[in-house]
């Protein structure tokens, strides 16, 4: 390689980018003419680069689903936290509020075809009640209640409530009782005496305690296996797990009666306790598992 060859290749990144002067230029040009080399070399400056293209998709796919599952996650655990917020709303708002007896309350008469017409004042706009027989007397037993909501006193118009009860062969072997779930004795609206149903006391049930017990003890005893078997992760994870199950039922218990545990409509009242406790479970479920990705730095887990 002579000086000429070296100088030319110094300057040969320039030519090509046309970046050198004009004598310069020319001198390249004349070189070039006579030295096979460096126009190699000017060739290979001036081939275009070819860019190597990855075409795996994989890892665009897995983040792609990532995202989706967040995204999945996200809608669920929010719709999940307002459905629970409305019916624990709905659950107060359709709370029966039972009245107590009063004489202008409620009235039992006979019309002309022989019916007992039990007859509710307007601000009633619901009731329910139970047939039964008393055997030691002899006599039909008809037991009466009455509520309202502050739904139907806030937004809905029931008009007024009637019960129509066909009585057996004779009036004597029919009466009619007024239950107050206060704690006062049951009234007797129609048929017998008024002083023979003195002493009957029909109370609120205390099952909803019973349920609540449950769910406490429950949850102690999870912890405590939690406590012993904390080393073991895969029994760890399921016992998180369970354990938020007792606590979602103690959060809707107390959304819903707040911290009494009287009911005077237990079928209600639990059914509705167990609805919000399911939606409070996956509420906390997909909470938590979006908490630990996102502290973790990665998708969201399937569980906890």
């Amino acid at each position: 390689m002579n000086n000429q060859c070296s100088i030319v290749k110094d300057l040969i990144s320039l030519y090509a980018e046309d970046l050198v002067s004009g004598d310069t230029k020319a001198f390249i040009e004349e070189h070039l003419e006579h030295c096979a080399e460096c126009r190699s070399e000017l060739k290979q400056i001036r081939r275009p680069v070819e860019f190597l293209t990855d075409t795996d998709v994989t890892p665009l796919k897995n983040l792609k689903k990532k995202l989706l599952v967040k995204r999945v996650q996200a809608v669920l655990c929010t719709a999940a936290f307002v459905f629970a917020v409305a019916a624990s709303v709905f659950a107060i708002l359709t709370a029966p509020q039972y009245y107590p007896y009063a004489d202008d309350l409620v009235q039992a008469a006979e019309n002309e075809k022989g019916e007992i017409v039990v007859t509710f004042d307007d601000q009633i706009t619901g009731y329910s009640y139970n047939a039964g027989y008393d055997e030691k007397a002899g006599v039909s037993v008809y037991h009466i209640s009455a509520w309202n909501t502050l739904w139907d006193r806030s937004f809905a118009d029931r008009g007024e409530q009637n019960m129509i009860i066909i009585p057996p062969a004779s009036q004597a072997d029919l009466r009619i009782y007024y239950v107050q779930n206060n704690g006062e004795e049951d009234a007797l609206i129609y048929g017998g005496h008024p002083d023979e149903n003195a002493g009957v006391v029909t109370l609120p049930r205390l099952i909803l305690m019973q349920y609540f017990l449950l769910a406490v003890f429950a949850l102690i005893v999870l912890a405590a296996v939690r406590f012993f078997t904390r080393r073991r992760e895969g029994l760890k994870v399921w016992l998180d797990r369970i354990l938020l199950f007792p606590i979602s039922y103690m959060a809707a218990h107390l959304c819903t009666k707040g911290i009494s545990f009287q009911s005077c409509s237990g079928q209600r009242d639990f059914g509705v306790i167990i609805l919000i406790t399911v939606l409070l479970y996956c509420t906390a479920l997909c909470g938590i598992s979006m908490y630990k990705a996102k502290k973790g730095g990665g998708a969201p887990a399937a569980g906890l």
